[in-house]
């Protein structure tokens, strides 16, 4: 078992296998992705589409104040 000196000292070599991807493996293609996107907001109710509504419109309106917080800074 490793200690927590260890963790922070000693380096690994060691890689998740879930990182690993092969080379035979393919990714979805946009047209996969946004009909399986499609698929997921179908089974949403209204008060879900209202409520995920606001809250993207909300982080949308957190990113643009950070974003011009930003800038102003620079």
């Amino acid at each position: 078992m490793l200690t927590i000196a260890q963790l922070t000292t000693e380096p690994t070599n060691e890689v998740s296998e879930a990182a690993i991807v092969t080379p035979m493996e393919t990714l979805p293609s946009d047209a996969e992705i946004s009909s399986r996107v499609l698929n997921i907001r179908s089974r949403w109710s209204v008060e879900e589409r209202i409520a995920r509504r606001r809250e993207a419109d909300s982080r949308f309106a957190d990113l643009l104040c950070a974003l011009i917080d930003a800038d102003t800074a620079a």
